[in-house]
């Protein structure tokens, strides 16, 4: 054997006495990768738990607000405060209990979701209707001129709709014989979503009726109160729309 054969045999040795001497030089590697991927993922999570949280905090804080205007015993006031409470909080809320990695609802099982999402939806329905019969008996004529209250009444119909129908959402399943599960659960979220971004449509359009009560010389406070309650709108269906969409896929599958 020649020396340059020698040198390259030699070469060749000393490589596989490393590769030898680092066995798991490709696991670590993965295993570094898999930290790197598990970082991100808590690091995700922990901006999802944020926002959910600055959402909870915006609904409430909206609530409150609209409130210290609206309480009192006139009619319009009784109507604004019911709606109120019905559409930004119980409504804000229904939606955002299936959000993942809900601060207030995480702990729950997908099971305790579904029964907290009708509950806070009945009880919104609840409120909402309390709040629309006062001001329907209230007018004698003119009833859903308006946009506001145009909006209003499209809502609580499908809102009546959505709580009358609800069940069949929970025995999807059951129900497969007759109708593939995806149906029911795309109806029911398509609607839901629907009733609740025109309901808050409607809200945001109630607020002009307190423009003289709520801004001052300075600060525009309905325009403010018409940016977070979008705000919440947007942040309550983060959720929903992607589930609507995988949902409308799996429809044509």
């Amino acid at each position: 054997m020649g020396e340059e054969g020698a040198i390259a045999m030699s070469s060749q040795l000393g490589q596989g006495k490393v590769d030898v001497e680092n066995p798991h030089l490709g696991s670590s590697n993965s295993w570094a990768n898999s930290e790197v991927s598990v970082t991100k993922r808590n690091t995700c999570s922990t901006c999802v738990t944020i926002v959910d949280l600055v959402n909870h905090i915006l609904i409430v804080s909206l609530t409150v607000f609209t409130l210290y205007y609206t309480v009192g015993p006139y009619v319009s006031q009784i109507h604004a405060t019911l709606c109120t409470l019905g559409y930004i909080l119980m409504m804000s809320e229904a939606i955002v209990v299936f959000a993942g990695d809900g601060v207030l609802s995480n702990f729950l099982t997908h099971r305790g979701k579904k029964h907290l999402h009708w509950v806070l939806q009945v009880l919104g329905l609840i409120l909402v209707i309390a709040g629309f019969v006062p001001m329907y008996l209230a007018k004698q004529h003119g009833h859903f001129k308006t946009n506001h209250g145009i909006l209003g009444i499209a809502s609580l119909v499908i809102m009546v709709f959505l709580t009358v129908t609800g069940y069949p959402v929970f025995v999807a399943a059951k129900l497969r014989q007759v109708v593939r599960p995806v149906v029911i659960k795309f109806g029911h979220n398509f609607l839901g979503i629907s009733c609740f971004v025109i309901g808050m449509a409607s809200q945001c359009l109630g607020y002009n009726y307190y423009t003289s009560v709520m801004n001052t010389s300075s600060v525009n406070v309905t325009m403010i109160c018409i940016i977070v309650c979008v705000a919440i709108t947007l942040l309550s269906v983060r959720k929903a729309l992607p589930s609507l969409f995988q949902q409308f896929v799996r429809l044509f599958r």
